[in-house]
């Protein structure tokens, strides 16, 4: 199972190239006061025994599918539904955490890059569980301590679209036409309405995600602080690259926002972002002062360097510390930890549980991941970016 982008063709991938943003640019915003459904409840019988072992492991998969007659359901691009995995903690904080797979926008990049994430429910979560969680952020036995206690999220990706869309979209060829609902954005919004239900008061909010994830918590962020504005809020973007103006390439970033509608989740707080992708830092952290903003990347990312067209591991390098030095360190909120390497961090598969995974990753200095983490979370003026 690819808990990440897919590497794809150059040449697949600018075949989705359409027409300069062609959804609407109207600033929205989010106003008035965010609706609320109806609270999540834990049966102890629905209590998931992940391992096999007969107990209970301190999951719940909770479904999205409108069958108690409740108005939330979230939807996967097949048409099927999805839902949340929850781990329920003790100290009111949140840890809402966004999945990776992969991205697509035409036929080409879809049927390559992405015919694995139209489907996700339980059993795909169990496999999640069992082959990556134990080396993530999401296994409470590897929490900063300033999030013990917490309440872990997991939100399944199956939208092709970074979490972030809210269109129906039909690709096709000569032979096949096949519809994608791509509705990450209308579902986290779907989420938010029991979530704020459940847990109407949290101290702190932490959203996380990793590849697809780290952009669907990046453009998402927003939609959290509308919903808790008053928590202490935390970004933690892991290898979801917003470089700097044409860096992600513009043909990606028009296709995104004409096939996904991106900008509904984006326009709110960042109409720059349909130009600039970088530009979601500098809104976020211009409009929530206290908020700590923080991009995770290995220094040469094979599956990103290549997905943003960099010819060389060295050039995608180049552009990471472009964006550190020009968006992120200027906020003064933002940080970044920039490891050796070429995998993702925060999600890591179990037999690759070693050197340059959540649990082992340093950088310059010789301080881990964990231990950045922690920095960032407790408020500690030692926390700055680090980097090879």
């Amino acid at each position: 199972m690819m808990r990440r982008f897919a590497p794809i063709a150059i040449a697949a991938l600018l075949a989705g190239a359409c027409a300069p943003n062609a959804t609407p640019i109207t600033k929205k915003g989010y106003k008035g006061q965010p609706a609320t459904g109806t609270p999540i409840t834990f049966a102890p019988q629905d209590e998931l025994d992940v391992d096999g072992d007969g107990a209970g492991d301190g999951w719940w998969w909770i479904p999205f599918d409108g069958s108690t007659g409740l108005e939330e359901v979230a939807t996967c691009a097949s048409g099927s539904t999805t839902g949340l995995a929850i781990d329920p903690g003790t100290s009111g904080d949140l840890l809402v955490f966004f999945d990776g797979g992969g991205a697509c926008w035409s036929y080409e990049t879809c049927a390559a890059g992405a015919a694995s994430d139209r489907t996700f429910g339980l059993e795909k979560f169990l496999v999640e569980a069992r082959d990556f969680i134990p080396c993530s952020v999401t296994n409470r036995a590897l929490l900063p301590p300033s999030l013990t206690g917490a309440t872990i999220v997991f939100v399944p990706y199956c939208t092709g679209d970074v979490h972030g869309g809210s269109n129906l979209k039909e690709y096709g060829n000569v032979a096949l036409t096949e519809t994608w609902r791509h509705a990450g954005h209308a579902n986290v919004l779907a989420y938010l309405r029991r979530l704020k239900a459940t847990w109407p008061s949290p101290g702190k909010v932490v959203v996380a995600g990793s590849s697809a994830g780290g952009f669907g918590a990046l453009v998402n962020y927003e939609a959290f602080r509308w919903y808790w504005p008053d928590a202490e809020g935390f970004l933690i973007d892991d290898s979801g690259p917003a470089l700097v103006g044409g860096e992600v390439p513009t043909a990606f970033r028009d296709a995104w926002y004409n096939s996904w509608h991106l900008g509904l989740a984006t326009d709110p707080f960042c109409i720059g972002c349909r130009e600039d992708f970088s530009s979601a830092f500098t809104e976020l952290s211009d409009m929530h002062r206290q908020d700590r903003l923080a991009l995770l990347s290995h220094a040469e990312d094979g599956v990103m360097g290549p997905f943003m067209l960099f010819p060389t591991g060295a050039g995608f390098a180049r552009a990471l510390d472009r964006l550190e030095a020009s968006v992120l360190r200027p906020t003064g909120r933002a940080r970044a930890f920039i490891d050796a390497g070429s995998g993702h961090m925060l999600l890591t598969p179990v037999q690759a549980c070693g050197p340059g995974s959540y649990v082992a990753s340093h950088a310059a200095g010789g301080i881990t991941l964990a231990d950045w983490l922690e920095e960032m979370l407790s408020g500690s003026p030692a926390w700055d970016t680090v980097r090879p």
